[in-house]
């Protein structure tokens, strides 16, 4: 999830006994050197390379191995995506207490308060946001809008006529990558899609065809180093 524009609170959980096992085996000054950064990337959510001079005393070449090795490097930002999945995971905490305020917090048993207009409006803000939110979390094989809307009508056939529900966004990533990865291209795959449905199939089942248009089980499909990357940050997350 991109929390670029968000600004974090203040500070964050520190846990002691998590980071002596995390710097055992960094000297004092790299310690002194990663704890720098992470305040960084809390304070501006990615670490800006071409300020490390200002910040550390030092560019990205000559920071310690040891220090690297806790850091994705991104090009022109650094990311320690611990920290990140924290703060993502902060935001939406605090989203859901803005939902849980605007509603009156925990639901009496009597009655309920009634919502203004302003709130209502407020409400229906947050709830896009945070369906925005979810969204952005996903990882599609096909970036093509025609393949996102497929696969929205993939997962409202499953829950009308299986009443099935992907129980996470990890779940649901899997299936995502399970189904790039047994596709040669987007047609191949909304065509998956529109066969499974059309035959009433809980799962997919493509045929793969070859150059002489013969059907065939290999997997064709390749995949750039960043697609993968995202995908194993979007399962891990």
């Amino acid at each position: 999830m991109n929390t670029k524009n968000y600004r974090n609170p203040p500070a964050f959980q520190f846990y002691a006994q998590d980071w002596m096992t995390g710097v055992m085996d960094l000297t004092m000054e790299e310690r002194g050197v990663y704890i720098t950064l992470l305040s960084i990337q809390w304070i501006k959510n990615e670490i800006p390379k071409k300020r490390l001079g200002f910040f550390i005393g030092m560019d990205w070449e000559n920071v310690p191995e040891m220090v690297k090795q806790k850091f994705e490097d991104h090009g022109d930002y650094l990311v320690n995506n611990r920290l990140f999945a924290i703060a993502d995971e902060r935001k939406r905490f605090i989203l859901k207490q803005r939902l849980n305020g605007l509603k009156g917090g925990r639901p009496k048993t009597q009655t309920k308060p009634k919502k203004t207009s302003l709130m209502k409006t407020e409400d229906r803000r947050l709830k896009k946001e945070d369906k925005r939110l979810k969204t952005e979390d996903v990882v599609y094989p096909y970036s093509d809008k025609k393949f996102i809307e497929i696969w929205q009508q993939w997962k409202l056939y499953k829950k009308q006529e299986f009443k099935f529900n992907y129980k996470s966004l990890q779940s649901e990533q899997a299936a995502l990558a399970k189904l790039g990865n047994q596709t040669n291209n987007l047609d191949h795959a909304i065509d998956c899609i529109k066969d499974a449905m059309a035959n009433g199939w809980k799962g997919f089942y493509p045929e793969k065809t070859n150059n002489n248009g013969k059907t065939s089980n290999t997997n064709t499909a390749r995949y750039s180093e960043d697609f993968k990357r995202e995908i194993t940050e979007a399962l891990q997350s």
